[in-house]
């Protein structure tokens, strides 16, 4: 059984990457590609530049493909899977490699929303570094909802801490990105991820 295809970036031999052909990965690959992502991207290069974005965007559709939410989170079998951007698009135009893919036999679907009032439908929220105090100062006045929580922390100077709301944070460790995940949360939000996703991850804030 495989996964939809996806894009993502391929090291030459002179150390510079080129976007592939979408080709259609069995799930293990997909595992595989991010695991990649995570070990031997070299992230230096300008944060804003197309290339690291494109690498965010990976990121996101595959840890996606890794997490099972509860069967009310949809009010069909046809229902899209609804990504939201919080207030700002942290990834620019790679957000366009992501809309129309598929995630768990759905389709995924792209807005913006500029505030948690506007997050019913929303299934996945992907929120900007700068944008991460307007979230924590509204979230901790909102139900708990299954919806996937993504922070992207990678372009952050600052220490701030993504807090207990935040289910999944993009990180930057010396020049390569990786992903911390709150168990915790996840598991509150009635979340399920799986436990080869969860191999790859920093796990902070887990439940006893």
């Amino acid at each position: 059984m495989t996964e939809q295809p996806i894009r993502k970036d391929i090291k030459t031999r002179g150390g510079g990457f080129k976007t592939s052909l979408r080709l259609c990965r069995p799930r293990i690959e997909l595992l595989t590609a991010l695991a990649w992502f995570l070990f031997t991207v070299n992230a230096a290069a300008d944060p804003q530049s197309d290339r690291v974005d494109r690498i965010k965007a990976a990121f996101v559709l595959n840890i996606a493909r890794f997490v099972s939410w509860p069967p009310e989170a949809f009010e069909s079998k046809d229902e899209q899977l609804l990504l939201c951007l919080y207030r700002s698009n942290p990834i620019h135009q790679a957000v366009d490699l992501i809309q129309g893919e598929m995630v768990s036999g759905r389709h995924v679907s792209i807005t913006r929303v500029d505030s948690l009032n506007e997050n019913d439908s929303c299934h996945i929220l992907l929120i900007a570094h700068n944008e991460l105090r307007s979230y924590l100062k509204e979230a901790r006045f909102g139900p708990t909802i299954p919806l996937l929580t993504i922070a992207d922390l990678t372009e952050s100077d600052s220490l701030l801490h993504a807090g207990s709301d935040i289910m999944i944070s993009l990180v930057r460790d010396d020049t390569r990105i990786g992903f911390e995940i709150n168990l915790n949360r996840s598991r509150q939000a009635g979340l399920k991820m799986s436990s080869q996703l969860l191999k790859l991850a920093t796990i902070v804030d887990e439940a006893p």
